[in-house]
């Protein structure tokens, strides 16, 4: 990873995904969102068989860290 840069998992980069089709624009909306992926349908889908949410989680809050919650989610994909 490139300092200042935040190149998320091909996991990751599905969930930012589908954060933004749920209406998020920045990394901080996506880790928000992550509560409703949890408890939706969506899991098997967005992860697939080996992602992990907590994983997720915890990249997304790095990123954050790293390039900032207000980073839009285009930036990244």
């Amino acid at each position: 990873m490139v300092e200042d840069e935040f190149e998320p998992s091909s996991t990751t980069r599905d969930v930012l995904a589908w954060a933004q089709a749920a209406g998020a624009s920045t990394i901080a909306d996506a880790l928000e969102l992550l509560d409703v992926l949890e408890v939706s349908n969506d899991v098997p889908e967005v992860l697939g068989e080996r992602g992990d949410l907590g994983e997720v989680r915890d990249e997304l809050g790095a990123g954050i860290d790293l390039v900032g919650g207000d980073r839009e989610i285009d930036q990244v994909l």
